[in-house]
């Protein structure tokens, strides 16, 4: 039997290695992912940098009412600029960022010592102005609490007596971890996800209706062996690739942030040990072994290739966007939601990658979840493979 069943991986294995054009899209979809995310965090990630670092321009409406405010924000690396007679309009419009309006009687409750109230005429709707805004806002609260400070000391009263509970922020992030590199550990099960479910997925679906529409798969099936030996060594072969394939995709990944000029491009430092992409690989063992169950069993049922690939399609996005949504939403993982097959992964893998500990008996009950689901589809798949409506294209009644 084993025998048989190697026989059979081995011709599916070179049968799609000939294949370079379904190698190459599958390849491809995996390794484009990682680059698409470096590429389009770092450019966000640079965009901000750099809008940080070069001087903010600021449109200013009297500014000759606070000379001493303005005379701050230009030692602070602000460009003070004039601002149109209708600002509100302009920066409704989207042309100005931020403008700073300061009343004509600044001066007069400033000298008082009155609270001396300005205006950020902003547009919370544009993304753009974020930056600008935030750093608007930050340099006058810096220069309020120094006049703060200052009008307490003037008085014999220490500024400290402000401060009733100082906060020290600790940062106990893994040290080798810089930048924006919190993110980035957030991708990382997403890059893992997304091969699992796309790494052998041309593959799955080739080797059943594929060969069926090429009128390969009943000379096959013809033969003196026992059906589910022929689907038990497609499905091994496609679950052979789909973890090169997560694994070219962790490692591509991983590659390119250790390039120095994609990490002088991004500003991102993250060194992530062996031991920690070993463990992942491993964690996602069960998700692939689930992903290509249920492509052989959806390209079994299916008339067509068209129609297998449609049906693939479905089970990858289903697959991979839990991944993407909880990797940039701020939700507190449940034990529950552990046992969920894929989230409870993608929760170990970000869990592994942060140098936090395993609740292994959380990984073992998801690890059977997912395995179980993977066979109740392998049998399924079989079963359709003992009609002979496999051989016709036409759906199981």
């Amino acid at each position: 039997m084993l025998r048989r069943i190697w026989i059979v991986i081995r011709k599916e294995t070179i049968d799609n290695l000939r294949d370079r054009r379904s190698v190459g899209n599958a390849l491809f979809t995996v390794l484009l992912n990682p680059l698409l995310y470096i590429v389009l965090f770092g450019f966000l990630n640079r965009t901000f940098s750099e809008q940080i670092d070069r001087p903010l321009e600021l449109y200013v409406s009297g500014a000759q009412h606070a000379p001493n405010l303005i005379q701050y924000l230009d030692q602070n690396n602000v460009d003070i600029r004039e601002a149109p007679e209708d600002a509100e309009t302009a920066v409704r419009r989207g042309d100005l960022d931020v403008v700073l309006v300061i009343p004509e009687d600044f001066g007069e409750k400033f000298a008082a010592g009155e609270p001396a109230q300005v205006q950020l005429l902003v547009d919370d709707s544009s993304q753009s102005g974020s930056v600008p805004i935030s750093r608007a806002q930050s340099l006058i609260s810096q220069y309020s609490s120094q006049i703060g400070n200052l009008r307490l000391l003037a008085r014999g009263i220490s500024p400290a007596i402000t401060a009733a509970v100082p906060v020290e922020r600790v940062n106990l992030a893994p040290q080798q971890s810089e930048g924006g590199a919190s993110m980035i550990l957030n991708l990382l099960p997403v890059v893992m996800m997304t091969a699992a479910f796309y790494g052998g997925f041309y593959l799955a679906v080739d080797t059943t209706a594929g060969e069926r529409e090429r009128k390969s798969l009943e000379p096959l099936l013809l033969n003196p062996v026992p059906r589910w030996e022929f689907l038990l060594g497609k499905f091994l072969a496609v679950f052979a690739f789909t973890l090169m394939a997560t694994f070219l995709a962790t490692g591509f990944f991983l590659l390119l942030l250790s390039v120095p000029q994609i990490q002088n491009f991004t500003s991102i430092r993250l060194n992530i040990g062996w031991d920690v992409i070993l463990t992942a690989i491993g964690l996602m063992i069960p998700v692939a072994f689930m992903a290509v169950a249920l492509q052989m069993l959806v390209a079994s049922y299916a008339r067509s290739v068209k129609e297998a690939t449609t049906y693939a399609s479905l089970i990858a996005i289903a697959g991979f966007m839990p991944s993407v949504f909880l990797s940039v939403l701020p939700i507190r993982p449940q034990p529950w939601t552990y046992l969920i097959p894929t989230v409870g992964q993608l929760y170990f893998i970000t869990d592994v990658a942060r140098g936090l500990p395993l609740d292994w008996t959380l990984v073992v009950l998801c690890s059977a979840i997912t395995l179980a689901i993977g066979a109740v589809a392998l049998i399924a798949a079989m079963r359709f493979y003992n009609k002979e409506r496999i051989l016709l294209g036409a759906a199981p009644a």
